[in-house]
């Protein structure tokens, strides 16, 4: 694989993947998860060349700490402010498209060999009818290497057909590996999906393994 490299990351997805990992595995309620960026970021550049890095998400409160990190590492963040659904409950509103149309972009603006690493298991289709996975056949198409990057919860069984037909060109990371490299649990009471309260004791992140190139 070329070592130029395009790096997509879907906060939500990856972030909504991580508490649900950590509640099978730990039982740790999800407001107490949290994400080690400077081992993730380490693990998912690896070796590569980074020429784009794009983060997105939306703006829940208490995520301000996050994006100023992500700038400072060197990511685009694109940011969307929630919006209230039919239901009344606010949703995210057209995060994926934005990751899509600037996928496109870079793929348009560089010519092979390059690499897209994209996180996300997000294999559906969005709203407005594009979606990741597309992205990634248009990457192949153009003569692109791949590495989707996903908890293993997380991940569609599109990506994984598409990556058994594709074996030259498209790699397949399950971040479950590196769970406690790159996460941690802030100690505190919680509110459990029950109302009630859970208490969690500090968990600190792992050192990466030294041969963990994602």
């Amino acid at each position: 694989m070329t070592n130029q490299a395009h790096m997509f990351v879907d906060n939500s997805n990856l972030i909504g993947g991580a508490q649900k990992v950590a509640r099978s595995i730990e039982g740790a309620p999800w407001p107490a998860v949290r994400i080690y960026w400077r081992n993730f970021f380490q693990l998912i550049e690896g070796d590569y060349l980074p020429v784009s890095r794009v983060l997105a998400g939306s703006l829940p409160p208490g995520n301000e700490e996050l994006w100023q990190y992500a700038r400072r590492y060197g990511y685009n963040t694109s940011l969307l402010k929630r919006v209230r659904n039919d239901n009344g409950r606010l949703a995210e509103q057209a995060v994926d498209e934005v990751m899509h149309a600037k996928i496109a972009g870079a793929l348009l603006d560089y010519e092979p060999p390059q690499t897209l690493v994209l996180v996300t298991g997000d294999g559906a289709h969005a709203e407005f009818g594009t979606s990741f996975l597309q992205q990634v056949q248009r990457a192949l198409k153009r003569g692109w290497c791949v590495d989707v990057i996903s908890w293993r919860l997380q991940l569609s069984g599109n990506f994984l057909r598409l990556a058994a037909q594709h074996k030259d060109q498209i790699r397949v990371v399950e971040l479950e590996s590196y769970y406690r490299s790159i996460t941690f649990l802030s100690g505190g009471e919680y509110t459990d999906n029950l109302g009630n309260i859970v208490h969690v004791d500090e968990r600190v992140v792992s050192p990466l393994p030294v041969s963990s190139t994602a």
